[in-house]
């Protein structure tokens, strides 16, 4: 599960990175070129509610043109799609371009604070007059497409803070794991002295129960009397048979020798 929940944010954080680099470029969102008329028009690829919008509308003339007209209307949704909200303008308006002409325009355009997020776009109407055999005739384009994708500001700052939040879960629960090592370390270490403790008092009982024991001997003895007089027929015992046995050993081995000699 931890891998999963780490994986997914980090594919939301890569593709806020791609969508931020990429909303800051404008890019192409309509073109045409017919009859003489090539229309080209830029929009931000993201933008949010409350900013202003920069629309890039690009009209050059292929030919003589007359009464050119560029009519940018722009439209999105507020109160989760109950209400609309639009905004319009005039590129060109019955405009005369000669052959080769260009006109370059940048427009801006506010988008308001309660407005939905999610696609918005525009229903862009172009029309002029150009010139085939010895009439001036109309001709009329329009254009419904999608110009740019509005973000929600809500959501993303949630976002940021679930992934603040999620990154210091996973600090704590890396510091719990560090303590439950250090915990499982230390509960080793105290069962093995409570075992000593346990062999320490059995073994000061049982020196307890030997110093009682040689108390008593020693109070029943007193080592200048009774027991030191029994100490010194054992001393003079163990002497006299080390003496006997070694003046046997003796001439037994002289004997033996004698033996040999004859």
């Amino acid at each position: 599960m931890k891998k999963i929940v780490a994986v997914m944010t980090l594919m939301f954080v890569l593709s806020f990175i791609v969508s931020s680099t990429s909303a800051i470029e404008p890019e192409l969102i309509w073109t045409f070129y017919w009859e003489g008329m090539d229309v080209r028009i830029y929009a931000p690829h993201q933008a949010y509610p409350g900013n202003t919008m920069t629309i890039r509308i690009v009209v050059e003339a292929r030919e003589e043109l007359h009464n050119v007209t560029v009519y940018f209307k722009v439209h999105g949704t507020k109160s989760e799609g109950n209400q609309s909200w639009y905004n319009s303008f005039y590129a060109l308006r019955n405009v005369d371009l000669s052959h080769g002409l260009v006109e370059d325009q940048y427009f801006d355009v506010d988008i308001p604070d309660d407005v939905d997020p999610g696609l918005v776009y525009s229903q862009t109407s172009c029309s002029w007059k150009v010139q085939r055999e010895s009439s001036w005739q109309d001709q009329l384009i329009d254009g419904v497409f999608r110009v740019t994708y509005l973000r929600n500001k809500p959501y993303e700052d949630l976002q940021v803070t679930y992934n603040q939040l999620l990154a210091d879960y996973n600090s704590l629960v890396s510091s719990y794991n560090t303590l439950q090592t250090d915990y499982d370390s230390l509960q080793v270490k105290y069962n093995n002295l409570q075992t000593l403790n346990s062999t320490y008092h059995s073994l000061l009982s049982d020196y307890s129960s030997l110093q009682a024991s040689f108390n008593e001997l020693k109070s029943k003895y007193e080592f200048g009397g009774e027991m030191a007089n029994a100490l010194n027929l054992m001393y003079v015992f163990i002497e006299t048979t080390v003496i006997f046995s070694a003046t046997t050993i003796y001439f037994l081995l002289r004997k033996q020798k004698l033996k040999k000699q004859t």
